[in-house]
C-alpha cells in the first residue's frame, strides 16, 4: 500500500475536451490522481504538490485553465527539512545578533553637543558597529574619557537596554567667578603635581609642560621684566596639572541606592491660551502656550557587595562622589585599586585616583617684589 502524499494541491476546471486531453496527460506522465470528483459541469482533483512544475507545463501543452489551491491551509508548519532549518535559523539569528551592541545613542542638552560626543566617540574613541559586548569599551572607561575630552562635564550617565547604548553627559553647573583685581598677583601652586596645560589671560608662564611643581611655586608671573625695567601687569589665568590622591572608603556590605529608569521631558500645552489667540487674532509666544518640565523616574535597589563587585559596582559610586567633590573642570584620568579587605559586615580597601586639576592660586605681589 502506498503511502498518501503529505503536501496536496487540489485542481480545479471546466469540463471540456482540453479538461480530458490534461487528464490522459497527467495518467500518461504517471501523475497520481485522487479525489477525482464531477461536480456540476466541473472537475476536481487532487495532487501531490511535488509535482506542480510538471502539472503547469502540461496545462499548457493541453491550453486548459485551470485554479490552483492548497488541499490543507490551516497546516503552517510543514514537518520537513526547509521548515526546520528555518525554526532553527529563527532561533539561533536573533541569539548571535542579541551578543553584540548595534547602536549608541546620545541624549545630551544640545543638539551642538551630541553631534560633537559622537563624533568623538567615532573618531578619537574608535567605537564601530557591530561590536561584541563583551568587548566594548568599560563603562569607566567611557565616561574617564569622555570627562578628560569635555571637561564641561559634571558626569556621563550610561544605560545599556539590550543591543543599544545611552550615553547621557551631564553639564556643570556654570559659576561666574568673582570680580577681583587681577594687576597686582601672581598665581602660585596650590598643591604639587606635573604640569599638563595653561589657559592664561594674563601674565608671564614661569614653568614648562610636563614639569613637576611644587606648593608654592611660582606659576605664572605678574611681572614683565624689559630690559632693565619691570613692568606690572598681573597675572589671570589657571594650570592644570596631574597628581595621585589616594582616599580610603568602608561601605557596609548591604547598601541601597537608586538607579536611574528613565529621564525626559513633561510638555503641556495651554489650550485655552491657543484660543483665545485664534479669537483675538494675535498669536502669544511659544513659551506662553507650551510649558515643560523635565523629569527622572528612579527605582531603589538593594544589592550585597562582595569583594567581585568592586570594580563594577563601587568604583562608579567612588567616582562619582570623587568628582564632584573636586573643583570644578576637575578630571580624573585613571583609577587603581590599592587594597580591598570585607568582613561580615562591612567591605573595605583604598583607591588611588589620577586628578587634573586647576592649581593656580591668586598670590598678592608686596611692594619691592
Amino acid at each position: 500500500m502506498k503511502k498518501p502524499y503529505k503536501k496536496l494541491i487540489t485542481i480545479k476546471m471546466k469540463q471540456s475536451t482540453e479538461a480530458n486531453t490534461f487528464i490522459m496527460l497527467l495518467k500518461k506522465n504517471n501523475i497520481r490522481i485522487t479525489q477525482l470528483r464531477f461536480p456540476g459541469k466541473e472537475i476536481t482533483f487532487q495532487l501531490a504538490h511535488k509535482d506542480l512544475s510538471l502539472i503547469r507545463k502540461l496545462r499548457k501543452q493541453a491550453k486548459v485553465r485551470i485554479e490552483i489551491r492548497y488541499s490543507e491551509p490551516e497546516i503552517i508548519l510543514q514537518k520537513d527539512l526547509k521548515t526546520g532549518i528555518g525554526l532553527i535559523l529563527l532561533l539561533i539569528v536573533p541569539l548571535l545578533l542579541s551578543r553584540f551592541i548595534w547602536q549608541v545613542d546620545v541624549e545630551a542638552q544640545t543638539v551642538e553637543i551630541e553631534d560633537e560626543v559622537m563624533d568623538y566617540l567615532q573618531k578619537e574613541v574608535g567605537i564601530e558597529f557591530p561590536v561584541r559586548k563583551n568587548a566594548f569599551i568599560s563603562d569607566n572607561e567611557i565616561r574617564q574619557t569622555m570627562m578628560r575630552q569635555f571637561r564641561e562635564f559634571s558626569w556621563v550617565h550610561i544605560m545599556k537596554n539590550g543591543s543599544k547604548v545611552t550615553i547621557s553627559p551631564q553639564l556643570a553647573p556654570k559659576i561666574e567667578p568673582p570680580q577681583n583685581s587681577s594687576t597686582n598677583q601672581y598665581l602660585i601652586a596650590g598643591n604639587n603635581g606635573v604640569v599638563t596645560h595653561f589657559q592664561i589671560e594674563k601674565g608671564v608662564r614661569k614653568v614648562e609642560p610636563n614639569t613637576t611643581v611644587y606648593r608654592g611655586d611660582v606659576l605664572v608671573s605678574g611681572i614683565m621684566e624689559y630690559g632693565e625695567k619691570s613692568i606690572l601687569i598681573g597675572a589671570e589665568g589657571k594650570v592644570f596639572v596631574d597628581y595621585w590622591l589616594e582616599t580610603s572608603f568602608t561601605i557596609p556590605k548591604t547598601i541601597e541606592m537608586e538607579v536611574l529608569d528613565d529621564y525626559g521631558w513633561n510638555y503641556q500645552i495651554n489650550w485655552n491660551q491657543i484660543g483665545a489667540s485664534i479669537e483675538q487674532k494675535s498669536f502669544k509666544p511659544l513659551k506662553s502656550i507650551v510649558t515643560y518640565e523635565s523629569y527622572r523616574m528612579f527605582h531603589k535597589k538593594t544589592e550585597k557587595i562582595s569583594e567581585k563587585d568592586i570594580e563594577s559596582v563601587i568604583l562608579p559610586l567612588l567616582h562619582e562622589k570623587m568628582i564632584y567633590s573636586l573643583p570644578l573642570e576637575s578630571a580624573i584620568k585613571a583609577e587603581k585599586l590599592l587594597h580591598v579587605s570585607a568582613d561580615d559586615d562591612t567591605v573595605k580597601g583604598k583607591v588611588l585616583y589620577l586628578v587634573n586639576e586647576n592649581i593656580a592660586k591668586p598670590h598678592l605681589i608686596h611692594q619691592g617684589e
